[in-house]
């Protein structure tokens, strides 16, 4: 299920980050990191983007960075494209 489109534009540590969690783009999730905890919808990012940082789209509508190796977990509640 892992193809081309589901870590779109993900790389290096980022990359890990998600693969480890099983998080593809487009995933619902509740990310807990050493910052505080987020809900919002993974988005994919530009090829040429920070490898560092995951973005997602918060419910307020808002998108935000976080720092890949902040995070401590991922869960999953769905999936929406």
């Amino acid at each position: 299920m892992a193809g081309d489109d589901s870590y779109k534009g993900y790389r290096g540590e980022a990359l890990a980050v998600l693969k480890s969690f099983g998080a593809m783009v487009w995933s619902d999730v509740e990310v807990k990191t050493s910052r505080g905890t987020y809900t919002g919808i993974i988005l994919p990012r530009s090829e040429t983007a920070d490898p560092r940082y995951i973005v997602i789209k918060l419910r307020s509508g808002y998108n935000i960075g976080l720092l890949a190796r902040s995070i401590e977990s991922v869960a999953i509640a769905g999936r929406k494209e």
